[in-house]
This record gives structure tokens, sequence and C-alpha cells, in this order.
């Protein structure tokens, strides 16, 4: 079993032809709603993969929630531990999204949601993995804490947050801790991932990864710096396309495949994901992935 905890979204999309300069209105091409966030979308592409899955997160008691579970439910995802906060709204986001699949975002947490201190009962069963985000820190912390304790592995989503203290103790103590290029910046101070990498790693020799978008993967192991790099694809769409790689990095190295293979893995459902519309519901399946896997490059820096 994997454990996706963190944030879920109901994703309003957006498609426009592209990005005006300046403010102006435009002619929307299409409009449609999704479930998204971080963990959220990860369950889903783990449970695509072929591993029971079950997600943990924050909801209001609105009309959003029901949608979202009947979401999870059309993919047979367990959700019994979610949280509901009365009187709360659900998270909500608005995606602008172009005709190259770039996108701009603006998301809503209502405060009442974030600022819940209830954390969710998870047993820490032998055999089980996480894979969490920042967007409930309190709870990924929680959970880096245990899996410490338990030597579970504990994949986190390192992306848009403020660095302190606990953002600190979540990446001493979690097995997979895994940056955007913003993410590790943050962290560092130093706008290089190669540099980043070394000074992490200067502090802690253990695994670190920073993603880098069309640039691929970036990670260090053992001393050495590794990247694994996508073929050339035709774009349709971004969106999601982080939650998917980090929901296959945990579905792989659950299945106890070594860190360079899971790497492959990862990259190529990202990159598979990218070339179909369509959010969840275009979250490659395994045969798919495998067959893809042959031209992911790898370097050794």
């Amino acid at each position: 079993m994997i454990y996706s905890v963190g944030s879920i979204f109901l994703d309003h999309i957006i498609k426009i032809n592209s990005f005006p300069k300046k403010p102006i209105k435009v002619i929307a091409e299409g409009i449609e709603k999704r479930l998204g966030g971080s963990a959220a979308v990860a369950s889903f592409t783990i449970k695509k993969l072929g591993i029971d899955s079950s997600f943990i997160g924050r909801l209001g008691d609105d009309e959003v929630s029901k949608y979202l579970k009947e979401e999870l439910n059309t993919f047979k995802i367990k959700h019994k531990d979610i949280i509901t906060i009365k009187g709360a709204k659900s998270s909500q986001s608005y995606v602008y999204e172009d005709k190259n699949g770039e996108r701009l975002l603006a998301a809503f947490n209502e405060k009442k949601l974030l600022n819940s201190n209830k954390l969710p009962k998870i047993s820490f069963a032998n055999n089980t993995t996480f894979m969490s985000d920042l967007r409930w820190i309190e709870a990924t912390l929680y959970i880096a804490k245990n899996c410490k304790k338990k030597n579970l592995i504990q994949v986190v989503d390192l992306d848009n947050y403020k660095l302190n203290n606990k953002v600190k103790q979540i990446v001493d103590l979690c097995s997979f801790p895994i940056f955007s290029e913003t993410g590790a910046f943050e962290y560092t101070k130093i706008k290089s991932i190669i540099g980043s990498l070394k000074k992490m790693y200067s502090k802690k020799n253990k695994f670190y990864a920073i993603t880098a978008g069309q640039k691929g993967v970036y990670w260090i192991e053992d001393g050495n710096i590794f990247n694994c790099k996508p073929p050339k694809i035709k774009v349709v769409e971004t969106n999601c396309a982080g939650d998917v790689f980090h929901g296959a990095f945990a579905a792989f190295i659950h299945q106890k495949h070594s860190v360079m293979d899971t790497m492959k893995l990862a990259t190529a459902t990202a990159s598979l994901k990218c070339t179909k519309k369509g959010g969840i519901y275009s979250i490659p399946s395994y045969s798919s992935v495998k067959k893809f896997e042959n031209k992911i490059q790898l370097i050794k820096i």
C-alpha cells in the first residue's frame, strides 16, 4: 500500500491560444474541471501503475468535496482517512493553459482549512510507502518522524514553500527528498542544480533530487550525480506532470526497483503524460511506460 498525503484541489482548466503580454480580454478555447493537487494526482498515478493507493487530505464540507470524492471513487482509490473541516471551503485553482501546454495557475486555500491542526490516523504498518507534499506540512513532518523510526520509505515533493525549521526537519528525515528547481534554490540559495545537489550532500550524505522540466531530473547518490533526460516530445499538456512524476517514483521505489531504474520509469511516466490532454484521465499505463522507457537518456555527470 502507498499512502499519498497532502493537497487535493478542484482545478478549473481554461484553454487559451496564447498568454497576452499585458492584461487584456482573451477568448477561451475551452473550459473544464478536474481533480488536482500534488498528493491527490500522485495517488491516481500510483493506482494507474497497478499498486493499491490511499489518499489522505483535507476537504471542506461543500459541493466541491463531493465532486473530488466521486473522482477518487471512480478510480477505486481509498480515501476513508480524509479529514473534513466543517464550514470550510475545499481548495480550488484556476489554470490558464496555452496551445503549447504551458500554464499559469492561481490557487485558493481557505485559512480555516489550512489552519486545522488535526492529523490523520496512520498505522505505519510494514511494507507501506508514503508520498507527501508540503501543502500539509504538519502531516508530512509527522509522517517523516514515524517513517524514520520504523524504517519506512517516504517520498516528499518539495516545491512552492517558504523555508523554515519544519521543512529542514522533513528534508533531513525523509528517504527521498525531491525538489523542484525553485524549491532547491529556496533551500540552498544556489541558482545551480549541480551546486545545490553538492551543497545538500555535503551536509548529509544521502539522496537528493531536483526535477527540471524538459531537462529531466538530476539526483545525487553515493556522491555521484546523474541526469535522467526525456526525449523530445510533442508537448500537449504540462499541467500535473510533476505530480505524476512523484507518484510514479513512489510506485516504482515501493516495488524495490533501483533508484536508477525508478528514475527512468518515473521520467517515462511524466513524459508520456505530457503528450496527452485530460489530467488524471491521461496518466499512462504501466505497459505504455515500459515501452517508452528505452527512450530515456541516463547520464552520469
